[in-house]
């Protein structure tokens, strides 16, 4: 499991020669996640990124890496909004020895209008139908909501709560993660 997490990350330091990104790691008493985006392109219309995230829960004794590549843009004049859509693809071992393996559309939106001075919420969900979940997985859903405060002009300050649900074969539905996390956000 740790070299595959070696391996996601260097590919994504490697993926290409544009180098905005930014890197989070947001955590509580049991659960930690960390996350890295890398923008691939950026056009007219929008931007086309890569993301990878690793994901611990005690509670639920849950390893999960993730990663995606998707697209995204501001619709309109609307400033601040960025709305996305992503293909995600996410491991995960849990308790029980049970491992998944979910490819999955997501949808994901944030809103830092300019008038609040550097606070901003953002969402996220993917799904992946059975058709798309293998292994000891028979579908997966992921979802989360959050907000940030921009302390520097390069670092924001989250809050974010998210909550990972999977229906295990012979085991039914289980939650991965249903947690709220503090953490902080470096944009480079």
């Amino acid at each position: 499991m740790k070299s595959a997490i070696w391996g996601v990350l260097i590919l994504a330091f490697c993926v290409t020669p544009v180098w905005a990104g930014s890197f989070s790691i947001d955590l509580n008493q049991h659960s930690t996640q960390l996350g890295y985006v890398q923008q691939l392109d950026t056009q007219n219309y929008g931007d086309t990124f890569a993301k990878a995230r690793y994901l611990y829960n005690d509670d639920t004794s849950t390893n999960l890496v993730g990663v995606s590549v998707g697209v995204t843009g501001t619709p309109g004049n609307a400033d601040g909004l960025k709305l996305g859509l992503d293909v995600a693809v996410n491991g995960a071992q849990t308790k029980d020895d049970q491992k998944l393996l979910a490819v999955g559309l997501g949808f994901l939106a944030e809103y830092t209008p300019p008038v609040l001075r550097g606070f901003g919420i953002d969402g996220h969900l993917v799904y992946s139908p059975e058709i798309f979940t293998f292994m000891d997985g028979k579908d997966y859903f992921d979802w989360g909501i959050g907000a940030s405060y921009k302390v520097l002009p390069n670092a924001r300050v989250t809050l974010a709560y998210q909550n990972i649900q999977a229906d295990i074969k012979n085991r039914g539905d289980r939650d991965l993660d249903d947690t709220v996390r503090l953490g902080f956000r470096l944009d480079f």
